[in-house]
């Protein structure tokens, strides 16, 4: 589960940071970084839409599905589009590209973990 660390390297993101996305300790994302454990297939789900790549992304099986610029254009667009996110999209205006993913990568998370439990 290498690509755990390299995925979020590139958008910056603290091993806690991703923990408290995901509801889970640093230690497990630690775990899964170093090959020491591997994620349940309902984390790697969790890790998967978080990061915005398929399982087999993750696995080591396949290549990114989304290229940074279209991703990062539709994360744009989504703040921009949506209600909930306005403020956000208005605040971002001069935030650097990997705060802008980081961001909507943790609310996204954030609003999927309180919809559907969690690991």
């Amino acid at each position: 589960m290498n690509k755990i660390r390299e995925l979020r390297e590139n958008i910056g993101m603290q091993q806690k940071e991703l923990a408290i996305a995901l509801k889970v300790s640093q230690p497990t994302i630690s775990d899964w970084e170093s090959g020491r454990k591997l994620p349940s297939a309902k984390s790697t789900m969790k890790l998967a839409s978080f990061f915005k790549v398929s399982v087999e992304f993750l696995m080591g099986e396949a290549s990114a599905s989304i290229d940074d610029k279209d991703s990062l254009w539709e994360l744009c667009e989504s703040l921009r589009r949506d209600p909930k996110r306005r403020m956000l999209f208005d605040a971002a205006s001069n935030v650097n590209d990997k705060d802008i993913q980081t961001a909507v990568r943790l609310l996204d998370a954030l609003k999927g973990n309180s919809e559907d439990g969690t690991d």
